[in-house]
């Protein structure tokens, strides 16, 4: 017995160091590599790169303030649509009916249209040579009151979600103590 498991242990060996064996079928098969033109199909056409920003867009939007964040998904943009109020949009909410922010950067912002990406500026104004670069700098009154407004409403909203939250912990008894417990001194 001993004698036969030495047999087939050394026939084992054998055949794991053998080199694997070819086919002598097809050898200019193997050579070949498949062609990446058959497999483009499967995937689809591939995206065009566009060089520079989108088109400028023709819809009645005006991009009034562009909050940059390090995560692109947290950044967001105070956008007038239609002559209503100002929002303030994160990037991958919608603005309107199949409109979309995309991304957000410091001059301007784009946004999703119909699968197609535009560019929304801020408003140009004209420069004039008898202004001083202080006066340029100051915002439109209606700018200033438009994100006041904003501003206001984003303070209430904060306010109603801090009531809610205190009235929440208030029912469920996860409000601390108003006096803190008694500590023990460290004589005791």
């Amino acid at each position: 017995m001993s004698l036969s498991l030495a047999w087939q242990t050394a026939d084992w060996i054998r055949l794991l160091r053998a080199p694997a064996p070819t086919s002598s079928d097809s050898p200019q098969a193997a050579a070949v590599p498949p062609s990446l033109d058959r497999l483009d199909r499967l995937f689809g056409p591939a995206r065009i790169q566009q060089e520079g920003p989108p088109p400028a867009t023709n819809l009645r939007l005006v991009l009034l303030g562009s909050f940059i964040n390090a995560d692109p998904a947290r950044s967001s943009a105070i956008i007038r649509a239609d002559d209503n109020k100002p929002r303030r949009i994160l990037a991958g909410e919608s603005i309107s009916d199949g409109v979309r922010l995309h991304a957000v950067y410091r001059d301007r912002v784009e946004i999703e249209r119909g699968g197609r990406l535009e560019t929304l500026t801020f408003p140009h104004t004209r420069p004039s040579a008898t202004v001083s670069p202080v006066m340029d700098a100051a915002p439109a009154d209606g700018a200033i009151e438009a994100l006041e407004g904003l501003q206001d409403e984003n303070a209430a909203e904060l306010r109603e979600r801090m009531e809610a939250l205190r009235k929440q912990m208030e029912e469920s008894g996860g409000l601390p103590p108003d006096s803190p417990p008694e500590q023990p001194m460290e004589s005791e």
